[in-house]
């Protein structure tokens, strides 16, 4: 360890005990309503990181307007390591980048601890004539008279963008009906108010399968799900055997101007937090499969700098740019 690296470790040492002298709460804010996927994931790592830093840590729900509101927030709260955000690329990039309202940039963050990348799946109301991926191009491609609808998390989401991508892929004419959060899609999706959405494949939306009000009928990832086993993949479809969308991620993030110690103390608290058994049981109910492994702070700026380039490439290529 070099000098350089010794003081700043142990100057993030000494945030905490001036942290706990103070006392003062530190708020996760989450770009969703409660009870959605993102909500799970804050409310079962936040036991742990108050664990950790030895403070109150709450979590905070602002939706609205692509996650850009809790964007700001977090931004407006300075760089005192008491703003947390648990964000992903939806917020982080594609707001700015398809959101002319929207001021910050990417590079405004930078990432503590990414916790999961869950591929995507095909959901549709229980009652769609479809049941693999050729069938809902077909009906699709029949629906010319009423386009069938599918829904995101707001303009420019990457959900937005995966629909995007299928309905050029394909050639189809369908309807993008955005909303402030999962919560509030989820219950027009299973309510048969719409049609379809291109979400996660996680164990907390895996489970709500089972009251039997919507469906997976396909996965945008390389292989089967182990969580969906018998539900097949655009790439076994005859339809669309090379259709590749963007996938998503979620993890802690803070303004980019937070200093270096404090990062570096709340990448420490956050690795173990995540490793305390309690933590690490609810986060993989919530995901539904293992966590990303731990990576080092530059190890996550690295793959945080791909992944702006590669979400920016694809609002482009969708034609999504600031509007």
């Amino acid at each position: 360890m070099n000098r350089r690296s010794l003081m700043l470790a142990l100057s993030g040492l000494a945030c905490l005990p001036a942290a706990r002298a103070d006392g003062g709460l530190i708020t996760m804010y989450v770009p969703f309503p409660a009870g959605g996927t993102s909500d799970v994931f804050a409310r079962a790592l936040t036991p742990g990181l108050a664990a950790q830093l030895q403070r109150t840590v709450v979590v905070e729900n602002l939706a609205g307007a692509s996650g850009s509101i809790a964007a700001n927030k977090v931004l407006g709260r300075g760089a005192a390591g008491d703003a947390l955000f648990l964000a992903s690329p939806t917020e982080l990039i594609l707001a700015p980048a398809t959101l002319k309202a929207v001021k910050y940039s990417p590079g405004d963050f930078r990432p503590v601890h990414l916790i999961s990348r869950p591929p995507l799946g095909v959901y549709v109301r229980a009652d769609l004539p479809a049941n693999n991926i050729d069938e809902l191009v077909t009906l699709a491609r029949s629906s010319k008279d009423k386009p069938l609808s599918y829904g995101s998390v707001g303009v420019g989401s990457v959900y937005h963008l995966a629909g995007d991508a299928f309905m050029q892929a394909a050639g189809l004419n369908l309807t993008h009906v955005p909303y402030r959060g999962g919560t509030p899609l989820l219950q027009d999706l299973m309510g048969g108010q719409l049609d379809m959405a291109f979400f996660p494949l996680d164990g907390h939306l895996v489970k709500m399968l089972s009251g039997g009000k919507m469906r997976v009928i396909g996965v945008a990832s390389p292989g089967r799900s182990p969580l969906l086993p018998a539900v097949g993949t655009f790439a076994e479809s005859k339809s669309l055997p090379r259709f590749s969308t963007v996938d998503v991620w979620g993890g802690v993030f803070v303004p980019k101007a937070t200093p270096e110690a404090t990062v570096q103390a709340l990448h420490r608290a956050a690795q173990e937090a995540v490793n305390r058994p309690e933590v690490r049981k609810s986060l993989e109910a919530a995901v539904g499969s293992s966590l990303l492994p731990p990576m080092s702070l530059e190890q996550l700026n690295s793959f945080y700098s791909q992944e702006i380039d590669h979400f920016q490439e694809a609002t482009r290529r969708a034609r999504l740019e600031a509007n």
